[in-house]
């Protein structure tokens, strides 16, 4: 993300915030997170597995955290950067992850 996409990003966020219709409609990326982050605690941590197993299976967690959000957002930032406007796109687009008014 470039220093002008940052910018706008919280120009557009001080402005708007993020829209409470949205949230409702479809949540936000921080609720999108919990959810996530519950699914994969449910599903890797078990209290009978060994520790071993605990660590290499919370080593898989973090990285699914960490990497299919990045993977998303350069995804989606490669595609909006060959339209015209994608700049101001990726720029509202990143709002969401900002909380200066939420």
């Amino acid at each position: 993300m470039s220093i002008l996409t940052a910018f706008l990003s919280l120009v557009v966020e001080l402005a708007v915030g993020y829209p409470a219709w949205l949230f409702g409609a479809i949540g936000h990326p921080v609720t999108w997170f919990g959810r996530l982050i519950s699914f994969l605690d449910r599903r890797l941590n078990r209290d009978t597995d060994s520790d071993a197993l605990r660590r290499r299976r919370g080593v898989h967690a973090l990285l699914i955290i960490v990497l299919v959000p990045a993977a998303i957002a350069f995804a989606v930032e490669t595609m909006l950067s060959g339209i015209p406007a994608g700049l101001v796109l990726t720029a509202i687009l990143a709002t969401s992850l900002l909380s200066q008014k939420s």
